[in-house]
């Protein structure tokens, strides 16, 4: 069977640019990891939807986090894992494309890891809120206010990085979406795709930093999460073509 690139190019000059075994391997392992890594993003979006879980920067994430702590924790850690699987796709998807287009591959690859290990150094708010959540289950009535004041300040700091991350990984899905353009295996969707919602994301992420009680952020990580999904499967798709195409 013959097996077509998604985009036209000359598949023999690609697989010469390459070390076939080492790269089918790292496209294997970059793949499941870009799917993986949405998979654990989208269930941590249902422990949050299934058990009705306040938002993360109302203040019920405190006064009740005895009643939610199971459900807190485990959405933290599914976000955390989703993070770091992305972070390595995107190590990966900087292998496959340095060789099209090395400095937005580069580039691109290093501002969305920073982005998303600010928004990892985010995720386990938990591990703040516990320690308060005890001290608000003793207090006297007079010291309620200032442990609601205590917590919205560690609060603010997690959503410093968040806000931050937020904006960096867009721009890094941006320059990859470019690095893209010149890679012949990756579909002519896939790249658009890249580049539209990282640009949006980008525009996004603004509005949130200026307007910190907006949903953009949220919105934003969702649209990353697809974006880096559509680019793992598109690495498996990758490989299965080289394996083919190698015979």
């Amino acid at each position: 069977m013959t097996v077509q690139f998604a985009r036209r190019g000359d598949s023999i000059e690609f697989l010469a640019s390459v070390e076939k075994g080492a790269d089918r391997q790292l496209l294997r392992w970059g793949g499941v990891a870009g799917v993986a890594g949405a998979v654990s993003m989208f269930a941590a979006l249902m422990v949050v939807t299934t058990l009705g879980l306040p938002d993360a920067s109302d203040v019920e994430t405190l006064t009740d986090y005895p009643d939610i702590a199971v459900g807190r924790m485990a959405e933290h850690l599914l976000y955390l894992g989703a993070l770091v699987l992305f972070s390595l796709h995107v190590l990966v998807l900087y292998r496959m494309l340095r060789t099209a287009h090395p400095a937005a591959a580069l580039f691109g690859a290093a501002t969305a890891v920073m982005g998303f290990i600010t928004m990892a150094a985010s995720s386990m708010l938990h591990i703040s809120t516990a320690p308060l959540s005890d001290l608000y289950e003793t207090a006297e009535t007079g010291e309620l206010a200032a442990i609601e004041a205590a917590w919205v300040g560690a609060q603010s700091v997690f959503d410093t990085m968040l806000a931050t991350g937020v904006l960096l990984v867009p721009i890094g899905l941006v320059l990859l979406g470019l690095a893209m353009r010149r890679f012949p295996a990756i579909a002519s969707s896939i790249m658009w795709l890249t580049i539209g919602i990282g640009a949006v994301g980008t525009v996004g992420a603004v509005i949130a930093i200026l307007d910190p009680g907006s949903m953009f952020s949220a919105i934003s990580v969702l649209g990353m999460t697809v974006v880096l999904l559509a680019t793992g499967w598109q690495m498996l798709r990758v490989r299965a073509s080289m394996r083919e195409l190698a015979g």
